[in-house]
């Protein structure tokens, strides 16, 4: 940590103090190590998916239908059920989906990869696009944050819409861990999910410097939100010159311990060796492009 901290001024004025304004960033920092991230897919299964599929299997039944009855056809259902990563299987979401069968006590055959999804035997023949089991009757896409929405949306573009084209009757749900409001939002208004749904939402207080932020409420602290964000910005211009204050302006003060998104302050998390050398304190691990 202190090599972190040492590449920030320091001043004799304690509201000026940059050492000061980023341990009170540090501080507030929420880190979810593996038995924390374990805990939030077990809900993400207990308490937001399957009652999604009680409450749509409910809908269709005679109000006397006994819970029992309804238990045994929601069981049915998760057998016609796909969970599947958001993007490559190299990244982050695939290790969440190991965790995710673990935690829930879930067949390894109910996952699957996004590009299983289709049958792509008859396209080079000029046959169409066709899905290769029609017995799945539901697809859930996991992910660890949904940020601006934008990563979600394009995966969409790209693999639910081509979906639901030829299998209408489909449903689908995108189920992040974590999400922005703003980026859940934008999901639910531009993508082609049916429920977008994370199990902890992240309102516009939880950006660092959004002028009703929950890190500087208190009157003693309120002032230095704007010097904090004047520092931040400062050195994330070096770091990140496109996005000072993370992807979208994100502002975010969190992280997993498989990675740190890069929606949060890349004072946090950027390993620079450039120019401006750097050295994080929640590194994060990035897209590799070759």
């Amino acid at each position: 940590m202190l090599n972190w901290l040492g590449q920030f001024e320091e001043h004799d004025d304690p509201d000026a103090d940059e050492q000061l304004q980023v341990l009170r960033l540090l501080s507030s920092f929420m880190y979810f190590g593996v038995n924390e991230i374990r805990a939030l897919l077990r809900s993400l299964f207990r308490d937001t998916f399957r009652p999604q599929v009680a409450k749509e299997v409910r809908s269709g039944l005679h109000s006397s239908t006994t819970l029992g009855i309804v238990g045994s056809m929601v069981d049915v259902e998760l057998r016609r059920t796909r969970f599947v990563p958001l993007g490559n299987p190299s990244e982050s979401s695939a290790l969440l989906m190991y965790y995710f069968r673990q935690e829930n006590a879930l067949p390894k055959n109910l996952f699957l990869h996004g590009s299983d999804i289709f049958d792509l035997s008859a396209v080079g023949s000029g046959g169409g696009l066709k899905v290769r089991d029609t017995d799945i009757t539901r697809y859930v896409f996991i992910d660890d944050l949904c940020g601006s929405g934008h990563q979600g949306r394009e995966y969409s573009d790209r693999v639910v819409k081509p979906l639901k084209s030829i299998s209408p009757g489909v449903k689908t749900y995108y189920y992040p861990i974590f999400g922005l409001s703003d980026g859940i939002e934008h999901l639910r208004t531009h993508s082609a999910f049916d429920e977008v749904y994370p199990v902890v939402e992240l309102d516009p207080t939880f950006r660092a410097f959004a002028t009703d932020s929950r890190l500087y409420v208190e009157p003693k602290i309120a002032p230095l939100r704007l010097p904090t964000e004047a520092t931040c910005r400062r050195y994330g211009r070096e770091l990140v010159p496109a996005h000072p204050l993370g992807w979208e302006d994100g502002q975010l003060y969190i992280g997993f311990a498989h990675n740190t998104p890069d929606n949060s302050l890349p004072i946090f998390w950027c390993d620079h060796t450039g120019p401006r050398p750097w050295r994080p304190i929640f590194r994060r691990y990035p897209k590799v492009s070759w």
